[in-house]
């Protein structure tokens, strides 16, 4: 192959790129004529590479209005790399799970953000007897507790506002979006029973590279003890272990 040819392979390849690139949470279908303005290529460039791109499971093509999406490919790598993120992270963060509990005597929590929910990936129980129990693998919504209010916080507008729009009144959602811009701002969600399990609990992103929160780490215990008072003298030293995690993650890989 000819120096002429590799730059053309890489041309291609950038451009198909160029077209994944276009599809975002707000934006998950889109029409030949939308991609094609997106990326200033013309029709029948970007026709050829989308087909291409549903050929190989990439993309598919609606029937019902002829425009693209996201393919089953995209939905397996998004799986593969799921996997591979989440397990990276609960390796990291379990070393200042587990002294964060010994420290406080509190249930320290991992959760990660899936689809509109947050699932516990990693977990390090109260030795009390009387404790705050989640079971890894568990899903809580992210309307209600610290450790989905920080992970809704950090969402794109669309996400948050797809969120809302599902509460039962506009009081209940505008206080949860005063709430999550305060969030925002401190980088520490508090929840007082809001789930009416008697649970208090606290709650900080994990930062990726982008400044993305797929992550947060919860501390939680039961109301009669895990106070208020209790909380607040304990929310520097969540959101400190919070930021350790989100330099480890974000480390250069040797």
């Amino acid at each position: 192959m000819d120096e002429s040819e590799g730059l053309k392979g890489s041309r291609t390849v950038q451009r198909s790129i160029n077209i994944l690139n276009c599809f975002t949470l707000e934006e998950p279908e889109l029409s030949l004529t939308e991609i094609s303005n997106k990326i200033s290529l013309a029709k029948s460039t970007t026709s050829r590479l989308l087909d291409t791109l549903v050929q190989n499971g990439l993309l598919q093509k609606k029937f019902s209005n002829s425009k693209y999406q996201f393919g089953y490919k995209m939905y397996q790598f998004g799986r593969i790399a799921e996997s591979t993120i989440s397990f990276e992270i609960t390796e990291l963060a379990k070393p200042f799970m587990k002294k964060l509990r010994n420290e406080i005597g509190e249930s320290v929590s991992l959760y990660m953000l899936e689809n509109k929910k947050r699932r516990c990936i990693a977990r390090y129980g109260s030795n009390q007897s009387i404790r705050h129990v989640v079971s890894i693998g568990e899903t809580l919504p992210l309307e209600k507790g610290s450790g989905g209010k920080a992970l809704l916080a950090f969402q794109s507008s669309a996400f948050v506002e797809s969120v809302l729009k599902t509460l039962d009144s506009e009081t209940i959602r505008n206080n949860l979006s005063n709430e999550l811009t305060i969030i925002q701002k401190e980088s520490i969600a508090m929840s007082l029973d809001e789930r009416g399990a008697g649970v208090n609990s606290l709650a900080s992103p994990i930062f990726g590279l982008d400044q993305e929160v797929n992550f947060c780490l919860c501390v939680s215990g039961p109301s009669t003890r895990f106070t208020q008072i209790a909380m607040d003298a304990i929310k520097n030293e969540v959101k400190i272990n919070a930021i350790k995690i989100s330099e480890c993650f974000n480390a250069p890989k040797e």
